[in-house]
């Protein structure tokens, strides 16, 4: 079977869309399948290039204005390069990520083509709006984005999303079915051989116990909560808060971390590369996370595939990964009390913080990414074979959700 992914963003700008697809695949590959990827290029050329062995199409690209890491495809003859691209691929099953310029292009070319399409919903508004002030022109903004998703993923056949959360939240948004499968996770990368000497020297890193985040220091993860919390929990509990992560906050949160006199025990790693990731999860002893826009958090599947206990706001998919009290704890926004009781129980109580550490564990594993394999290319095949679904019939539909889930 030939497939073909289709993302707004991939190598080398590094988010959980592009690591969905750099896991998945390859390991669809390594099965006997032929993967192709489309996604912006580096500049305004087209070409064709190889990322981990997958072949990627490139397009002509420019930098968004306020993010210039991203790009957008330039509209200028992309149906054009496209309907050559897919001419060319041949496609069983297309896969797009998102509803941006790629996808929706790739959606008007095939009215015509008439290609099984699935689409995986990766998107919280919230994530793109959380810098706007004025709380009437952001409803107006998300309220144009949503438009703009129900759009394009309501000509698709089937919509996924890695959680129930993310299902709930863009079914009254689409007349096409929704189904949650995880993004998944490699659970071996996280179980790391070796000692963590090197990389604690390499870093700077004390020989404590360990507070540790990892992901974007931008306002929508609201790490100043977190910052709060720990500035009180530390007068009762000794433990270093380790920051793993770069941002447009990034300062705002070093001068925070000073003006509550904690700086001395708050280190900010900056980027880390993935090789070296693995390891700050094993020498933590808790990961902590207040992002209320979570669509599922591939970091804090890490940090649970990696045995740690998690402390979540109770907001977005969070909920569905960490249970309260037995692999962690669940806090309501803004509730820095519930953050610290939680902090002083992991690191004083053993016994509890080995107990949570297996359960997370435990959860994690219905993550693994060789299920996660599994139950797409069920769903592939079902498109591929004809033998399953077609557009105009619901009840094969709701079939083939049977089928894999």
């Amino acid at each position: 079977m030939k497939i073909l992914f289709v993302s707004e963003t991939y190598y080398p700008h590094l988010n959980g869309v592009y690591y969905f697809v750099c896991r998945v695949a390859p390991l669809l590959q390594e099965k006997g399948h032929q993967v192709a990827v489309i996604a912006p290029s580096e500049n305004i050329h087209f070409s064709k290039k190889k990322i981990n062995d997958i072949d990627v199409y490139v397009m002509p690209s420019l930098p968004l204005l306020y993010y210039p890491k991203l790009r957008f495809p330039i509209p200028v003859l992309l149906q054009s390069r496209i309907r050559d691209l897919i001419n060319e691929f041949k496609p069983d099953v297309i896969h797009i990520q998102d509803h941006f310029i790629l996808s929706k292009a790739v959606v008007e070319v095939n009215k015509k083509l008439k290609i099984p399409i699935v689409g995986t919903n990766h998107f919280m508004p919230e994530n793109l709006t959380s810098l706007f002030k004025n709380a009437a022109i952001k409803k107006i903004v998300e309220n144009f984005m949503w438009s703009r998703f129900s759009y394009v993923f309501n000509q698709v056949l089937l919509v996924t999303t890695p959680t129930e959360t993310g299902t709930r939240l863009i079914r009254p948004k689409l007349n096409t079915s929704v189904v949650a499968i995880s993004s998944g996770i490699n659970m071996d990368e996280y179980n790391p051989l070796g000692n963590t000497d090197a990389l604690k020297e390499k870093y700077n890193l004390p020989d404590k116990p360990v507070l540790l985040y990892v992901g974007r220091l931008d306002p929508e993860k609201r790490i100043e909560e977190i910052l709060q919390a720990v500035a009180v929990a530390l007068k009762k509990v000794d433990f270093y808060f380790v920051v793993v992560g770069k941002g447009v906050r990034k300062s705002a949160l070093e001068n925070l971390a000073i003006e509550l006199g904690i700086n001395d025990r708050v280190i900010f790693t900056g980027f880390v590369p993935d090789k070296d990731l693995p390891y700050f999860y094993k020498f933590s002893q808790c990961f902590i996370i207040a992002s209320r826009a979570e669509l599922l958090s591939l970091v804090t599947l890490q940090a649970m595939a990696s045995g740690l206990p998690v402390i979540a706001v109770n907001a977005g998919a969070l909920g569905e990964l960490v249970h309260d009290t037995i692999n962690g704890y669940l806090f309501n926004p803004g509730d820095t009390d519930t953050i610290v009781k939680g902090l002083i129980n992991i690191f004083t109580e053993d016994s509890l913080c080995q107990k949570m550490s297996e359960k997370s564990l435990e959860y994690s594993l219905q993550h693994d990414i060789h299920k996660i394999v599994d139950s797409f290319e069920r769903l592939y095949k079902g498109y591929y074979t004809k033998e399953i679904i077609t557009k105009n019939n619901r009840a094969l539909q709701n079939e083939v959700i049977v089928k894999f889930h």
